[in-house]
């Protein structure tokens, strides 16, 4: 049983590392359709005391900017935009990818993230963050 234990330790330390790797080269892969969105991002970020660079991974990561939407939809039609928003949390006159739902996107992660702060004030802000 502790070596099961030890291999699932190996295991998720192995995914962490490779994990990390794998989202750098999605975002390089991802940058020349991130560039059409530059303005907007750097807009948005810059209103709410945002870095950029986070709003363009979530970005990457959710959606590859855009390129596995349809009509701004996931597949399972339950996210919406290159950040990908809940269907709940959509509102339905604002375009997927454009600067205002960036901007609400982006105005619902720093709420998230202030609630983490709030319930978690010894934590480093990378641990927040995750």
């Amino acid at each position: 049983e502790e070596r099961a234990l030890d291999r699932g330790v190996c295991k998720s330390a192995f995914s962490y590392a490779a994990g990390y790797a794998m989202i750098r080269r999605t975002a390089e892969a991802d940058l020349p359709r991130l560039r059409r969105y530059e303005i907007p991002i750097k807009r948005v970020a810059r209103n709410l005391c945002l870095d950029p660079a986070l709003i363009g991974a979530i970005m990457s990561q959710e959606s590859r900017v855009g390129l596995l939407l349809d009509n701004g939809w996931d597949r399972a039609r339950q996210k919406y935009g290159l950040m990908q928003i809940s269907r709940q949390q959509v509102q339905p006159s604002v375009m997927w990818d454009s600067e205002e739902h960036i901007n609400q996107c982006s105005n619902i992660l720093v709420l998230s993230i202030n609630e983490v702060r709030a319930r978690h004030p010894t934590w480093t802000w990378d641990r927040q963050l995750r």
